[in-house]
Parts: C-alpha cells; sequence; structure tokens
C-alpha cells in the first residue's frame, strides 16, 4: 500500500490518538457520574438478573420479589447478566459496569485500528477517521454508559467478522475456533445472535466444499448444540422447547403493533395488543401463551403485507440515519415531555405532520445536536454504498460486512433505532475507512488498473 499520509495527518500519532480517545470516554464517564442517568428501561432485566442469579441461582430477569413475569424466565440471555454478577462480586457499585464497557470499547477501537493496519489501510488517516467518529457518532461514548449489553454485543460482533475474514481468508483452525467462541458469546448476549452464526456457517459450507477444507467448519457444529441446549435449558424452566420469548414479543408488540398503528393509528393498535395480551396472560401453559403472541401478531403481518413491507423499509433507512434523539435525552438527563422520537410520530402521524411535530417540540440546542449526528450518519451510509460496490476493496470482506450488516438490520432494523446500530458500528467505520482511503488516493493521483 503506497504511503498516502500528509503532514496534516501525521500530526496524530498513536500515543495522542489513545491519550484523547481515552480523555474522550472519561468525559463521558463524568457526565454520567453527575448525571446520574444510567439505566434505560431494559437495564433492570440485567441487574435482576445478576442478582437472581446470586440469590437464587435463576436466569430471570426482572425483580424477583414482585408479580411473575412469565416471559422473563427466557427474556435476557446469561453473558451480559453474569458480566454484571462477576463484576459485583468485586464492587458493588453500577458505575464499575461502566468502566468496563469503557475497557472494552476501547477495546474495539484497538480491533478496528488492528484490521485495519492487516487491510494495508493508512493508519494516520484511520486514526483521524476514528477521533472524528467518537466526535461525530457520540452513540459510542454514550452507550459505555448505560447499564446496556450494547458495547459488548459491539465487540462480539466486530472479533466474530474479524475471525471469520480470517478464516475465509487464511483457512486456519484457530481462526475457526475463535470465530465459533465468539459467535457463541453474542448468541448468548442478545437473542437476536442465535441464528448469525450458523448462517454464516452455511454460507461458507458451499466454498469450502469446493475447496475440500471442509473440516474447518467443524468447530460451528457446536452452535446448533448450544442453541439445543440453551433451548433445552428454557423447557426445564418454562416447560416449553425455545430459545428465546423476544421473538414472540417481537413479533406482537413491535412488528404487529406498528403495522397496524400505520393502518389504524396508534389507539386502535394499543387496544388489539390488549386484547390479544388478555388471552395470552389467560393462558394455562407457557406453550400456549408462546404460540397465541406469536400466532396473533403473525396473522396481523399477513393481513397487511404492503403495510408491514414498507414499515420495515422506513426502519431500516431509520436504523442508519436515526441521529439517537432517545439516548441523548437520557444521556444528558433531559425531561423528554412532548418530544418523542421522530421514527415513532412519523410511523403513527404521517410523514409531514410527523416531521412538523417532531421540529415543533425540539429544543434547539438538542436539535442542532441532532442534525450533525443525521449528517454524521448519512455520510456513514452513503460510504458503505461506496465501499460494497468498491472493487478495490477485497470482495471477502466486502461480503463479510454486508452478511453481517443484512442479519442485524433484518433482524433489528424494523425499530429503526440509533441503539441498535452501535452493534455494527465498527463495519462501519471499516467501509468509511476505505471510502477515505480512497479520496486520499484520488486526491494524491493515485490510481489502480
Amino acid at each position: 500500500m503506497l504511503y498516502l499520509a500528509t503532514v496534516n495527518l501525521n500530526l496524530l500519532k498513536p500515543k495522542l490518538f489513545w491519550l484523547i480517545a481515552i480523555l474522550l470516554h472519561l468525559l463521558g464517564f463524568f457526565q454520567a457520574l453527575h448525571s446520574g442517568s444510567i439505566y434505560l428501561v431494559d437495564s433492570i432485566d440485567y441487574l435482576s438478573q445478576a442478582a437472581n442469579f446470586k440469590m437464587h441461582g435463576s436466569l430471570y430477569a426482572a425483580p424477583w420479589n414482585l408479580a411473575v413475569k412469565p416471559d422473563y424466565f427466557s427474556f435476557r440471555p446469561p453473558v451480559y447478566g453474569m458480566l454484571i454478577y462477576c463484576i459485583k462480586l468485586w464492587v458493588q457499585t453500577d458505575y464499575a459496569i461502566l468502566l468496563v464497557q469503557l475497557l472494552i470499547s476501547l477495546s474495539t477501537l484497538w480491533g478496528v485500528l488492528k484490521f485495519s493496519k492487516e487491510l494495508g489501510l493508512n493508519q494516520q488517516a484511520s486514526r483521524w477517521l476514528l477521533l472524528g467518529i467518537l466526535l461525530f457518532y457520540p452513540s459510542q461514548i454514550i452507550h459505555c454508559n448505560f447499564v446496556m449489553s450494547d458495547i459488548l454485543f459491539q465487540s462480539l460482533l466486530f472479533w466474530s467478522l474479524y475471525f471469520t475474514y480470517r478464516l475465509w481468508t487464511q483457512r486456519q483452525l484457530k481462526d475457526s475456533l475463535l470465530a465459533v467462541l465468539f459467535f457463541a458469546l453474542a448468541m448468548l448476549t442478545k437473542p437476536v445472535a442465535f441464528l448469525l452464526g450458523i448462517s454464516v456457517a452455511g454460507i461458507l459450507m458451499f466454498i469450502f466444499i469446493k475447496q475440500k477444507r471442509i473440516q474447518l467448519l467443524l468447530p460451528f457444529l457446536l452452535l446448533p448444540l448450544l442453541y439445543h441446549g440453551y433451548a433445552s435449558y428454557n423447557k426445564q424452566v418454562t416447560g416449553y422447547y425455545h430459545y428465546s420469548s423476544v421473538t414472540p414479543i417481537f413479533v406482537l408488540k413491535y412488528m404487529a403493533k406498528y403495522t397496524h398503528a400505520q393502518i389504524y393509528g396508534e389507539t386502535y393498535a394499543d387496544e388489539a395488543q390488549d386484547s390479544i395480551m388478555q388471552f395470552a396472560n389467560a393462558a394455562k401453559t407457557y406453550q400456549e401463551r408462546y404460540e397465541l403472541m406469536n400466532q396473533a401478531g403473525k396473522e396481523i403481518i399477513a393481513k397487511h403485507p404492503l403495510f408491514f413491507a414498507w414499515f420495515n423499509i422506513k426502519g431500516w433507512l431509520a436504523f442508519m440515519l436515526d441521529p439517537g434523539r432517545f439516548e441523548w435525552v437520557h444521556f444528558m438527563n433531559l425531561n423528554e415531555g412532548n418530544y418523542l422520537g421522530l421514527y415513532h410520530v412519523i410511523n403513527t402521524q404521517g410523514l409531514i405532520n410527523g416531521i412538523h411535530i417532531f421540529i415543533q417540540n425540539a429544543p434547539i440546542a438538542l436539535l442542532l445536536v441532532l442534525l450533525v449526528c443525521l449528517f454524521s450518519n448519512l455520510v456513514t451510509s452513503l460510504s458503505l454504498l461506496h465501499f460494497l460496490w468498491n472493487k478495490e476493496a477485497h470482495v471477502i470482506l466486502r461480503v463479510c460486512v454486508f452478511l453481517f450488516l443484512a442479519y442485524i438490520i433484518g433482524s433489528t432494523g424494523v425499530l429503526g433505532l440509533s441503539r441498535y446500530r452501535v452493534a455494527v458500528a465498527p463495519f462501519l467505520w471499516i467501509a468509511l475507512m476505505f471510502t477515505l482511503e480512497y479520496y486520499l488516493q484520488k486526491k494524491n493521483g493515485i490510481t489502480h488498473p
């Protein structure tokens, strides 16, 4: 790779980069320490799971002494809860969790730089880019300071892709083992990842069979065994063989509900969901409850396929562009009041009216910050498209990035939340690095045949 750095690029030496990166992370931590706003709605699930494991040996993810929530025996896979449990063996404050997440975030940045170096990308430019990302993609630092699994999940997904790429290009058994390790940890951190590793193995199988290297995929057999083991555990606890109760909740309370809301309005959607849940709550077994919710949600979607498809398309776009109003409001401990999310308002009030309501209720200072974040996300999205069509980027890398992104966006993008984009942010950074490299080469008059 030809040397591209200019004098200005040379100013950011590795030690200076890491000093600034650490300081930015610490500033985020001190803001969280100052505001105390480190919990989101889901935080109580993980904290409860850690406490319940300690006191009762259970993975139940809700307060033990309150009314039982049947779905919460299998709602949260155990890895993040166990991380909290391990941290609290040493120190009780929840701020210790944030410090661990700060270190995980920095380790992911280190991994991205390591990967970019192996890909032959200019390290000076890569460091400048990552520094800009920390400033103009504040979701990274913000989510380090919530008691949520997103930063851990991000790291696990990144290393899964890293070792998948190495396996595909270098064909070594150790890379297969490490890829499986991170896939396994990812699927035990968030249920959305339960088929990711198996899906990747299915694609690699066709390639490695032709190359007579199928033995490299033998470690991936551990993933369906892990699925079976965890689903069997959930059967022992709930009486029904399933991987996670997130599935029927997601189908009914998100996909079906918001499909209804687009057609009949938010009030009707809530009433329809409440009616279904009355029957679900009266179910005699958990299997009956699970299947009733799942089937009811699927029936609503099946009746309105075009509206559901349009809802997905909007969700995918919002996934890439959402500037993160929700996380900014909570991180800064602002009074949310009537300032609901743009994606939610558009889905319930229509496009034009929704935008008008959003801008009308937005605090000016926050609106300006969100506009900067939106512009940053737009540039990132365009860079991703450029990267995926850039023939100078290794085709295997482009395929890997596309597969991981498509899986996560297809699984969670319907919600259109910036929080879910955190999981795939390192893949977007790599795309940005290639785009920056391309334009630096072009500026310096370097062309490729």
